[in-house]
């Protein structure tokens, strides 16, 4: 046996003669090379998706809204998607999370004070799971008051919902809402009606929320 290098033919790899050989050069991380694709799929991720609306059924044009203020509830175990009518103790309406000016004119809860109450949009909400967050599948209500009955021992609220929404993305925009606390405790995690001087829609809509 010779000590000499001997060449290799294509016949020896296995190529066919006629075959044309090419080199492919490749720069970057994680390069895929493919000598023939017959079909490619090509998934592309939109950098900012819009939050979601859940519309129970179609709604028909409110009027006469004040958006000067909202309502905010937060209770425990509603059926929001069912307008389902929810109580609030006394001890816990309109008494805190509020400024003393608005504690001052909606406490009484006056006819006339109810009429003008009815007239703000609201957030109808549970209380989160967790502290400072919530499910990623738990929504909120955005709607009105049907009704308010005020009683001795509470006060019961019937909500009109318009549209679902995630509450977690609320949970991350307490300065939007005006809603006191902070990561790790705000007001999604105690029970209590307040009213905020802020304009609901406004703020939702800037959040990305087609209202």
């Amino acid at each position: 046996m010779s000590d000499e290098l001997q060449p290799i033919t294509p016949s020896a790899l296995g190529i066919a003669t006629g075959a044309s050989i090419s080199t492919v050069q490749q720069t970057g991380e994680k390069n895929v090379y493919a000598n023939r694709v017959d079909n490619m799929n090509i998934t592309i991720q939109a950098g900012s998706v819009a939050p979601q609306l859940l519309t129970p059924k179609a709604q028909t044009q409110l009027t006469g809204i004040n958006r000067t203020h909202y309502n905010l509830f937060v209770t425990y175990g509603a059926d929001f998607s069912q307008n389902t009518p929810f109580m609030v103790e006394a001890a816990r309406a309109l008494t805190e999370y509020m400024d003393d000016d608005l504690k001052l004119k909606y406490s009484t809860l006056s006819p006339d004070i109810i009429d003008e109450v009815k007239s703000f949009p609201c957030l109808f909400a549970n209380e989160n799971t967790d502290y400072g967050r919530t499910d990623e599948d738990q929504t909120l209500g955005y709607g009105f008051i049907r009704q308010i009955k005020v009683r001795r021992d509470g006060i019961k609220i019937y909500p009109n919902i318009v549209y679902l929404l995630p509450q977690q993305r609320l949970n991350e925009s307490l300065f939007e809402l005006d809603i006191r606390g902070s990561s790790s405790f705000n007001e999604f995690n105690r029970m209590h009606w307040c009213i905020k001087k802020i304009d609901l829609i406004s703020e939702l809509q800037e959040l990305g929320f087609p209202i």
